[in-house]
């Protein structure tokens, strides 16, 4: 018997799996050598401190270290130094880093205020003017103040937008280098270590620079900058298990007592010195084998935003002094190049929108912040739309603070949730202004006022508004208005009384004056056409009793009655109430005095104001003119005639100094922008307006031939009080005239 032998054929496709195989447990075994020579590597710590503006010198610091192959395994920050760390953690580079540090408009991050051409016709008309010195909120009978000057609506949006690759990661050991932000416990004073939860959140409330910046609650605390507790976060770093420490802490510079003047200077050397006091502790603990990095910043201050291009530089000078040091640590750590961070990024910026979610803590409809979000299902998220939707519902004047959150649904598709943070200071306010106006003459005129503010009496926003004003003239005003949001319409009704002085001329001699006391009703609907314009129609009726001070005038003593309807066009597209840089004004009105109301006289009166501003570096125009007409020459009240003076309107002469029934006027004002004067906004400027126009009380005297000039040069400073202005004006026909005003508008 024969034995065969047996001969084993592999599979065919046998190679192929052991390839495989083979190539797999290459892949291990490299994996694996990493590791052991990650393990057996010093881990490297970055910590960054705060310091405001001069802490962007921090990308210029890791620019340097990318350049010696520096590897960071965990990072750290506090205020600046945490969102630098943040950002360079959650996967940008260094490139990226100084792209966005210098495109950032870091001065408009400490204006929370949306900007004029996103308000509400309604808000333009109520921040316009005389109440801007401040407010105050009203609860349970206590006033209580802002709890910040910014509530950092702005800033935490753009956190957001920063952060918004990584959004989906809650734990911060998951971003591409291990990151910690650490803030402060304002109750007890104790450092708070964030490592988890939202990272733009936690960022915010590492900046939150007490006093300037409102708070941030998370969880049980309530948390402000950071530097109160820790500015250097070492010891943070250590307990990350780092074993190497490359410190970056921006030097504390202290003032010397003289140049301590203004409430700002000691509030930054406060701030320095809380700096020092909670660095010094954390530097001690530094060894021979870490690295202290110090940008040499002397003049350049925490707030000085607008110079953080600056600072770059610096910080690649201050860590190039190190490089003897950096090359060690390299060397040692035998890294020729450095692993290439992937950055992270969510699958949610790409998914289509399936829901909004409205979290409203204000008494308003959620449809009214709905409808000011202005965005739909279906695409993915703009984040430009929804910034704009975001400050158009925080400019409805309810919220501290209006956020947002995405998260993934089940369907492949995004939840977009807004959360509108209720006002720490609830629905009622007070509001303050002043004014003055002096001719350096002797004649001096001033004004006091409060306003008290009652928003949210239904879920329609309902507001009702009482102000008084005294000094030279009395009034006191009350005011309900009622919108209807679902057609941008309004209802508003106001009642008043007010003493005021009219003075009346021939030429430059005052001859009389009479003190009016006014009674006067109104009512009008009306309708607003987005943001930039209004239509109302309204009656009215005014009880004017005139009361002879001195000299004989034509408006004797008799009880003068006005009454009628009125009709309304206005647009206001301007950037700023006082200085506009850029926009149109529009106001007509058409007024008519009906006897069947109870009106003296029957009449018709047509009033156009119209102006066009432009800026171009620090360079202003802004042109306007008016033009008004009874329509016939009939004799008519004082309180009902069109007038000219006061700056801008006949600059040489007092207001109310030209009287009659027809006017014409056409005005330039130019400004030159001299320096900046306030460290966050402000300027000084010199000027000059001419103007050309006339009052006329028979319309066949209307003729340009008869048109006065009229011209100013001028300094104004902004201050917190609006426009302060000193010059000199002269109108043709007329002496010199000096004048000083505060705030006046144009």
């Amino acid at each position: 018997m024969s034995i065969k032998k047996l001969r084993l054929n592999p599979h065919p496709v046998c190679p192929s799996i052991l390839i495989h195989i083979r190539r797999y447990l290459l892949l291990c075994f490299l994996l694996c050598g990493y590791a052991a020579y990650a393990e057996d590597r010093p881990k490297i710590g970055l910590v960054l401190g705060g310091g405001g503006a001069a802490g962007v010198a921090h990308v210029g610091v890791l620019k340097v270290l990318e350049e010696h192959n520096i590897p960071i395994d965990v990072i750290t920050g506090t205020s600046m130094g945490a969102i630098i760390a943040g950002l360079y953690a959650s996967g940008m580079t260094v490139d990226e880093l100084e792209e966005t540090v210098y495109s950032l408009d870091w001065l408009s991050l400490f204006n929370d205020e949306p900007s004029r051409k996103q308000q509400s016709f309604h808000q333009k008309r109520q921040s316009t003017g005389f109440f801007n010195l401040g407010s105050l909120g009203i609860q349970d009978g206590k006033l209580l103040p802002p709890s910040g000057f910014v509530s950092g609506q702005k800033l935490l949006f753009e956190l957001r937008r920063l952060f918004s690759p990584v959004a989906h990661i809650d734990d911060f050991d998951q971003l591409t280098i291990p990151f910690r932000a650490v803030a402060t416990d304002i109750e007890s004073g104790k450092q708070v270590v964030l490592g988890k939860g939202n990272i733009a959140q936690a960022i915010r409330a590492s900046m939150s620079i007490p006093g300037i910046f409102s708070p941030v609650q998370i969880e049980d605390k309530l948390l402000v900058d950071g530097f109160v507790a820790n500015n250097v976060p070492v010891d943070v770093a250590r307990e990350m298990g780092a074993d190497i420490l490359i410190v970056v802490r921006i030097p504390t510079f202290l003032e010397e007592q003289d140049n301590l003047k203004s409430a700002i200077d000691i509030s930054l050397q406060a701030m320095q010195l809380m700096m020092l006091k909670s660095s010094a502790p954390q530097l001690k603990t530094l060894s021979a084998n870490d690295i202290l990095i110090e940008p040499g910043i002397k003049d350049l201050g925490s707030l000085s935003f607008d110079r953080v291009a600056e600072t770059i530089p610096i910080g690649i000078k201050a860590a190039n002094k190190h490089s003897s040091a950096l090359e060690r640590l390299s060397e040692t750590l035998n890294i020729s190049e450095q692993k290439h961070r992937q950055p992270l990024k969510s699958k949610l910026l790409e998914a289509p929108i399936h829901q909004i979610i409205i979290n409203n803590e204000s008494v308003l409809n959620d449809n009214i912040l709905l409808q000011r979000l202005a965005m739909k299902t279906g695409s993915p998220l703009d984040t430009h739309q929804l910034q704009q939707g975001l400050d158009a519902i925080y400019g409805l004047g309810y919220f501290s603070l209006v956020d947002y959150t995405l998260a993934a649904d089940q369907k492949g598709g995004a939840v977009l949730t807004v959360n509108a943070y209720k006002r720490s200071t609830g629905n009622s306010h007070l509001y303050f202004g002043a004014s003055l106006a002096d001719n350096l003459e002797g004649d001096t005129s001033y004004q006091l006022g409060i306003k008290h503010e009652l928003s949210g009496l239904n879920d329609q926003g309902a507001e009702w508004n009482n102000s008084l004003i005294f000094g030279d003239s009395f009034q006191l005003e009350s005011q309900f208005y009622q919108p209807v949001p679902i057609y941008n319409a309004f209802l508003e009704a106001t009642a008043g009384y007010q003493e005021q002085d009219f003075f009346f001329f021939e030429g430059e001699e005052r001859i009389s004056e009479s003190r009016g006391n006014e009674f006067n009703l109104s009512v009008d609907i009306g309708k607003e056409f987005g943001t930039w314009g209004e239509a109302r129609l309204g009656t009215y009726y005014s009880h004017l009793e005139p009361n002879e001070k001195t000299g004989s005038n034509n408006i004797g003593t008799t009880v003068l009655k006005s009454a009628g309807f009125t009709a309304e066009f206005n647009v206001d597209t301007t950037d700023n109430d006082l200085l506009p840089t850029s926009g149109n004004r529009l106001n007509t009105s058409y007024t008519h005095g009906s006897k069947a109301l109870g009106s003296d006289q029957e009449f018709d009166k047509l009033e156009i104001r119209f102006s066009k501003a432009w800026k171009k570096d620090k360079h202003h125009l802004i042109l306007g003119g008016e033009l008004g007409t009874i329509f016939d020459d009939d004799a008519i009240s004082p309180a009902d005639q069109l007038f000219l003076g006061g700056l801008g309107r006949m600059s040489g002469l007092v207001e109310g100094q030209l009287r009659g029934n027809h006017l014409l006027l056409g005005s330039a004002v130019y400004l030159h922008e001299l320096s900046n004067i306030s460290t966050i906004d402000g300027a000084l400027y010199a000027g000059a307006s001419i103007e050309a126009g006339n009052v006329w009380q028979q319309k066949d005297n209307v003729k340009a031939n008869n048109l006065l000039t009229s011209g100013s040069a001028f300094v104004g400073a902004e201050t917190p009080v609006g426009l302060a202005i000193l010059g000199m004006a002269k109108t043709e026909g007329y002496n010199f005239q000096p004048f000083f005003y505060l705030g006046q508008n144009f």
